[in-house]
């Protein structure tokens, strides 16, 4: 009888610490592939989308095909606002503008525009930037801050070389 409770004994514990190595390996190839899916998505590269703000009458006047001058901003990092916060979304911003006019206002601007986009990210849920068609209205949102401080037909495009939320 105590035989029989030894081999139960020793076979239970073996279960255990069987099971126990089973969890641990599964835990560990979890992260492993967690890991690796993590650096594949940070990886990518990123291509800016481009948002075309330029008026009919204002495509008269200025070729559309000839870079304007490029003004890139900072990486901006705010907090989406989310319950429970958490969430943060980092993005670099570049704009491009009409003329070197243009350009000397928005370099002139620069601490007020900065001001305006964080309050304007800011206030952003993470499902409103999921998806080309919320970072094109991203991009929108971010123009109809400049736009009043910079001039209406200033701004040529908007690129978002680099979008990541967390």
């Amino acid at each position: 009888m105590a035989d029989d409770e030894d081999i139960d004994d020793d076979l239970g514990a073996s279960a255990q610490q069987k099971s126990s190595k089973i969890v641990s390996l599964l835990l560990f190839v979890n992260i492993v592939i967690s890991g690796f899916a993590l650096f594949k998505i940070l990886a990518l590269p990123s291509e800016p989308v481009i948002v075309n703000t330029i008026s009919a009458d204002a495509e008269e006047e200025v070729d559309p095909e000839l870079p304007g001058p490029l003004h890139p901003f900072e990486p901006f990092l705010v907090n989406l606002n989310e319950p429970g916060g958490g969430r943060f979304l980092r993005v670099t911003i570049e704009v491009e503008l009409k003329d070197e006019d243009a350009l000397l206002a928005l370099q002139n601007n620069e601490r007020r525009i900065r001001d305006e986009i964080l309050r304007y990210l800011s206030n952003l849920r993470v499902e409103a930037t999921l998806g080309e068609t919320n970072r094109l209205r991203i991009q929108d949102g971010i123009v109809g801050r400049i736009a009043p401080i910079v001039g209406e037909d200033e701004i040529k495009r908007i690129y978002l070389p680099d979008f990541v939320v967390q």
